[in-house]
């Protein structure tokens, strides 16, 4: 997949906004609730946030951002978001993070950062049950963004896409781990790994976008799972078996 100056997102969602913006693409079940995204949304969910971090925070190309929330479907326009910026996404809980993303219900002291949003993780995206006073939540800041963004400056293809402990991963090199889980064109990839920083991502989120595929994501197990799997025809899976389907991703490389 060629990667332009607009960056990973631009060069994920660009080619799937000029197919069938209702296409799903991210669908998710989490606590007995289904919620579905579809080009469209995913792409203006993620627009949202870009202009969040820019346009209201000031945020600069290559600011970090802390996103400490699990997979799920508002944490995919949070990532996807921070990288249409142009900023580094991190799991380390840094003071010089320029915005936090935290999950509803965690320890207040989480978000070392001047700004942090609380995730709320309904499935239809309600505030957050309860803000600290040193908080935001999420939903109310987002919402009224431009649904619509432009990249403001040039992404390199070497900048920071991750930091992590082990060290950044590059904007390539993350579309590079994206590209090596193989999934097929097209494919609908049904998983139940959690959102690690690059690989459970880029094995599963990422990679499903660029193949022009989807990806579901279920924290359900057994039977139910397995329905799951039935109902939403899947075409792979990831971390689990399912009769009949390959399950292609679980060795993709947690670094570049």
């Amino acid at each position: 997949m060629p990667l332009g100056t607009d960056g990973l997102t631009a060069a994920l969602l660009g080619p799937l906004l000029r197919g069938d913006g209702h296409r799903p693409r991210l669908t998710t079940y989490s606590g007995g609730f289904r919620t579905e995204l579809s080009t469209a949304s995913l792409a203006n969910w993620s627009a949202k946030v870009a202009g969040l971090l820019l346009d209201e925070l000031g945020c600069r190309s290559g600011d970090l951002v802390f996103v400490g929330v699990g997979a799920g479907w508002q944490c995919a326009p949070i990532l996807l978001g921070s990288w249409w910026a142009g900023l580094t996404v991190t799991d380390l809980d840094l003071p010089e993070a320029s915005a936090a993303f935290v999950p509803d219900g965690a320890d207040p002291a989480l978000g070392a950062s001047d700004e942090v949003f609380v995730v709320s993780g309904h499935p239809l995206g309600a505030p957050s049950r309860a803000v600290a006073p040193h908080q935001r939540d999420f939903t109310t800041a987002v919402l009224p963004q431009a649904d619509r963004f432009s990249p403001r400056s040039r992404v390199d293809a070497d900048a920071a896409a991750l930091r992590t402990a082990e060290g950044d991963v590059s904007v390539s090199d993350l579309l590079a781990l994206a590209e090596a889980a193989g999934l097929a064109p097209g494919a609908r990839l049904f998983s139940t790994l959690p959102w690690t920083l690059p690989g459970g991502v880029a094995g599963t989120l990422l990679a499903a976008l660029a193949v022009d595929g989807s990806v579901v994501h279920s924290d359900s197990a057994g039977q139910v799972l397995l329905d799951q799997v039935l109902a939403e025809k899947a075409t792979a899976t990831a971390g689990f078996d399912a009769p009949g389907l390959p399950r292609p991703v679980d060795s993709v490389p947690s670094e570049g």
